[in-house]
């Protein structure tokens, strides 16, 4: 579930409103192995709430493994308002149906609900950018991810040998919705971010090809750079606007005052 633990806590603890119950087979026989974010979030969706559905009120659920397949009016003569939802049961496919590696795809069995009220809150889609199949770049257009091996190294099955065994494109990686689809809060992309950046610094450490140049770096693009007129920020220079944010943001209370144009940026370390 894309909920951190506080927000389900509090949906759980509504005053008067039922939880009704997750199916035991949509939960690890053995949550205590999973990390610990989803560690706490499973117990507390297999706990669920005190509330009884017999005598509360109101109740709500989470409903799983449902892919949104229409939305139906009212009947005619005057279709003005929503009726019921149609979904498409899903199925979970992978050697472990627990792991974020596992995918959902359809079944031919759909199911309607009825419903007077619907709202959209899935994220958006992310596309492929123009010129990634000419980098030999995969972009799956139906999941809206670069294929990738959960850490964030972009993979192609073209690479491997034989035809199913992926491998990892030298120097290619992806973060955030790309990664793993619109999914969690910023806090959830930010450390999404932090592990792609961790197999980057591994695969630094354990000299692994990256970019498959001649390993000359800065050197290597100095000259095309300077042709076109761009201006080098070095690691120095970004401190130097680095301060200047913080100093800027401790006169107001804050932890930093980001600069919000490049030109002003740059103007910073004239």
């Amino acid at each position: 579930a894309a909920f951190t633990v506080r927000e389900v806590r509090e949906l759980l603890n509504l005053p008067a409103v039922a939880f009704h119950p997750i199916p035991t087979s949509l939960f690890p026989s053995d949550p205590s192995t999973l990390p610990r974010a989803s560690k706490r979030l499973t117990q507390l969706l297999m706990k669920g709430s005190s509330n009884s559905i017999s005598t509360s009120p109101k109740s709500w659920s989470l409903d799983f493994l449902l892919s949104p397949r229409s939305f139906n009016p009212t009947p005619s003569p005057s279709p003005t308002s929503l009726a019921s939802l149609t979904f498409t049961r899903t199925a979970l496919q992978g050697p472990d149906l627990f792991s974020p590696t596992a995918r959902a795809t359809s079944t031919s069995t759909t199911i309607t609900h009825p419903a007077s009220l619907a709202f959209r809150s899935i994220g958006y889609k992310s596309t492929a950018l123009p010129g990634l199949s000419a980098l030999g770049i995969p972009f799956d257009t139906n999941l809206g991810i670069i294929p990738n091996d959960v850490s964030g190294r972009i993979l192609s099955a073209s690479l491997g040998p034989g035809s199913l065994t992926a491998k990892h494109i030298p120097g290619m990686y992806c973060a955030g919705w790309v990664k793993r689809g619109p999914t969690g809060v910023i806090a959830s992309t930010m450390e999404d971010a932090f592990c792609t950046a961790e197999a980057i610094a591994q695969d630094w450490e354990a000299k692994a090809m990256l970019l498959g140049g001649d390993g000359v770096g800065w050197d290597g693009a100095k000259e095309e750079v300077e042709k076109k007129g761009l201006r080098r920020v070095s690691w120095e220079d970004w401190k130097r606007i680095d301060r200047l944010e913080r100093e800027r943001g401790r006169k107001v209370g804050k932890e930093r005052e980001k600069i919000k144009s490049v030109r002003e940026m740059l103007s910073v370390l004239d």
